[in-house]
């Protein structure tokens, strides 16, 4: 996460020094420096820095998809004694007054108690949304503590590197001097082209540094090119050779 930080800050500060050079070279009109200007960020830093933070994104999925996959189990069905005690459970709860139950079940020990309630909508313990929440993250923690901190170590790091994205990305947008509107849709165009490569009847996505690509999709099939080489690639996506 670290390097991904330090590249997107590097293409930030590399295209401030480019926007130094057009602006001080006297052979550029006003209408020429202005689209030169444009032309670097969407041909060059903007592209960069799509591919350079494209591991805090991955980082910061596959974070939530572990916290999604760590799930309270469901009660057997089939168990009708233990279900008729979590419904004497949650009307206990329920019967509580709100400052009691909350302090209540975050201090119990008893795990019958909690999977009862995790086991049915809040709204029958007597409980918000947010209260549930709190209980459902408490027994979470208190079950998977060690997997948990990993997962929290891991979003600490993908969020401050994504911080230091969005500095880039603001430094960049502050220097072609544009406003909020101008710079998304300039954003918009700032995206390397996809590098298609055929293989018999499917058409692959090469990813630079990988050795097995995925199938392209339909966009990127619609806007991509069959380049022959890394080097062809690079020629035609210098936001690549930045991110590299």
């Amino acid at each position: 996460m670290k390097a991904a930080a330090a590249a997107c800050l590097d293409i930030a500060d590399r295209f401030g020094q480019r926007v130094t050079s057009i602006k001080a070279d006297p052979s550029f009109t006003q209408l020429g420096r202005d689209k030169a200007l444009k032309d670097e960020a969407v041909k060059s830093a903007l592209p960069g820095l799509k591919a350079a933070s494209g591991p805090i994104a991955k980082a910061l999925d596959d974070a939530r998809k572990a916290r999604a996959a760590i799930s309270i189990p469901a009660p057997d069905p089939s168990n009708i004694a233990a279900a008729l005690e979590r419904q004497e459970i949650r009307a206990m709860v329920r019967a509580m007054k709100p400052a009691e139950r909350m302090s209540f079940l975050t201090g119990t020990v008893d795990e019958r108690i909690v999977d009862a309630i995790l086991s049915a909508p809040g709204v029958l313990s007597g409980l918000s949304d947010d209260q549930f929440g709190q209980i459902r993250d408490l027994v979470v923690d208190r079950r998977h503590g060690d997997q948990i901190a990993q997962i929290r170590d891991a979003e600490e790091a993908a969020e401050a590197a994504e911080a230091a994205m969005l500095v880039a990305r603001n430094e960049i947008k502050a220097a072609t001097g544009l406003e909020d509107r101008a710079f998304e849709q300039l954003a918009k165009m700032g995206v390397l082209t996809p590098w298609l490569k055929q293989n018999g009847d499917k058409v692959l996505k090469v990813i630079p540094g990988e050795t097995s690509y995925p199938a392209a999709t339909a966009d990127e099939i619609a806007t991509g090119k069959f380049y022959a080489n890394q080097s062809e690639y690079l020629a035609d996506n210098p936001g690549a050779r930045q991110a590299a």
